[in-house]
């Protein structure tokens, strides 16, 4: 089976896959406004076990934040329901922000890099010139930013009406940690290294290149189809359609369908600049 994958398609699928993260969430707070805190549980539950589920259609897997997440809705959702008692489900932030901050605590000593350096390290195309040392301070402020959210959480729902710690937990958390971050990515952009740009190979070159790169296959084949679309949107160019053939384990035991998404999201922004359409056919090694 093939798959057509055109530009706008593909901004459409990043816009749909924020939608689809904020979805629990959204969910959460409409349920609260229509009815109460009790039927606002029972529909995060289900969303956050249907967004599980929906990921893995679109991708061939689960997230790990999507499992942990779904996993303490369930517990805290149902001693919400079965006991009636809304201060189990309050309790689900802090959590979740515990758990973070745990996580990258724990990142300082086990792994190649903390995690602050691979997400904010991904923001940037440019090497960043920061030593090891301020990855480590930087990590221990997020270490220390999220046991805060995790101790905020608690308090306004204990001290302040229902309705204030909603709203604290849909707008609050996310608008205060933007907040947080902006600064540090605005200091981060000062110590990018400039290089002197490069040559930009062709783009059936650069197409080649990161799939080779992203799946390491042991058959690949890139076509330019361009000439077949003549008169085409998108083919005045030249080198504006083309159709590959990757063989890679890297699409082992995943749905056809899933591998396709795979291989356009490694080649997302070249799709959007470069590539006007793009014909795949992508396969597991016999």
């Amino acid at each position: 089976m093939q798959l057509q994958v055109d530009a706008h398609r593909v901004g459409y699928d990043t816009r749909m896959s924020q939608l689809l993260e904020w979805s629990p969430l959204i969910v959460f707070f409409v349920a609260f406004k229509v009815l109460d805190i009790y039927w606002a549980t029972a529909a995060l539950m289900i969303a956050c076990l249907l967004l599980l589920v929906v990921n893995r259609m679109r991708t061939g897997k689960f997230k790990t934040m999507h499992i942990i997440t779904a996993a303490v809705v369930v517990v805290l959702g149902s001693a919400t329901l079965l006991l009636h008692d809304r201060r189990f489900i309050q309790w689900k932030p802090t959590v979740l922000m515990g758990l973070t901050s745990i996580a990258f605590l724990g990142s300082m000593v086990v792994g190649k890099q903390p995690l602050v350096r691979r997400m904010l390290e991904a923001v940037f195309n440019e090497p960043l010139k920061i030593s090891s040392r301020t990855w480590l301070f930087l990590n221990s402020l997020w270490v220390a930013w999220f046991a805060l959210l995790a101790v905020a959480n608690i308090y306004v729902a204990r001290h302040f009406a229902e309705s204030v710690w909603v709203n604290f937990k849909v707008f609050g958390i996310s608008v205060a940690t933007m907040i947080f971050l902006i600064p540090q990515v605005l200091w981060l952009s000062g110590k990018t290294t400039q290089t002197a740009p490069a040559p930009l190979p062709g783009r059936e070159q650069r197409l080649r290149e990161r799939l080779e790169s992203r799946f390491a296959p042991a058959q690949l084949t890139v076509e330019d189809e361009s000439h077949l679309h003549a008169g085409h949107a998108g083919a005045a160019g030249g080198q504006s359609h083309f159709r590959i053939r990757i063989v890679s384990e890297s699409f082992r035991g995943i749905p056809s369908v899933a591998r396709h998404r795979l291989v356009y999201a490694a080649v997302d922004d070249l799709l959007k600049t470069d590539i006007h359409a793009l014909a795949i056919e992508a396969l597991p090694p016999d």
